[in-house]
């Protein structure tokens, strides 16, 4: 593996002040108008069509077969759109230990899709999750390296409220929520490289790794 490969397959996260903070990157073979589609396709269905998001770009993110996996996890129910307001309204239940601790969360959250030179910064600031979240937001970068080479990464802070900093602790999260945020930008690359994630393929990968 040459040292630019080395160096966009990277996932960091940080903690300071009760706030986790993770940062990704990763390099995509295909052009940046297909990088764009994808997120595109993301953005119409967090406004549209949510019930698609478990089909692609959630795939293998869900209920795993390790049970530390599975110690903090949402299980989305529904959204809505409010184009006047331009934010999303989302309503999850919080499971801990596989068990429902917190059932219809609203969380509001809003996007602004901008341009910086030839990147691309899609921002997701949460404005309201009850006592869920105290702050989070987070930055999707699409950025062409060539003309068949695109850097895609996320920068995510997250503050839980005040009962969740007591219980989330670093190795829960590394456990629970650091992998599914380096796999959900996973998919998006394969999306853009033409190939289709899904929680079959997901399991497989699981399998091969378990096996080394």
């Amino acid at each position: 593996m040459n040292t630019l490969c080395a160096i966009l397959m990277t996932v960091l996260t940080t903690f300071s002040d009760g706030t986790f903070h993770t940062t990704y990157e990763t390099s995509v073979d295909a052009n940046v108008k297909s990088c764009n589609q994808v997120v595109d396709s993301l953005i119409f269905c967090l406004q549209n069509s949510p019930e698609m998001l478990s089909e692609q770009f959630f795939a293998g993110l869900g209920k795993q077969g390790d049970k530390n996996k599975n110690a903090f996890y949402l299980v989305w129910k529904e959204s809505s759109y409010i184009p006047e307001k331009r934010y999303s309204k989302i309503v999850m239940d919080v499971l801990v230990d596989e068990k429902p601790y917190l059932r219809d969360v609203v969380i509001e959250s809003m996007v602004v899709d901008s341009m910086v030179g030839q990147r691309r910064d899609i921002r997701v600031d949460i404005q309201y999750a009850g006592h869920l979240l105290q702050e989070a937001y987070g930055t999707f970068h699409v950025e062409p390296l060539g003309n068949k080479t695109v850097k895609l990464s996320m920068d995510v802070h997250v503050k839980f409220g005040w009962f969740f900093r007591i219980f989330i602790s670093q190795r829960i999260y590394r456990n629970t929520i650091d992998w599914r945020l380096e796999r959900f930008v996973t998919n998006l690359k394969l999306m853009a490289e033409g190939k289709q994630p899904t929680d079959a393929y997901w399991q497989q990968i699981d399998k091969e790794k378990n096996k080394k």
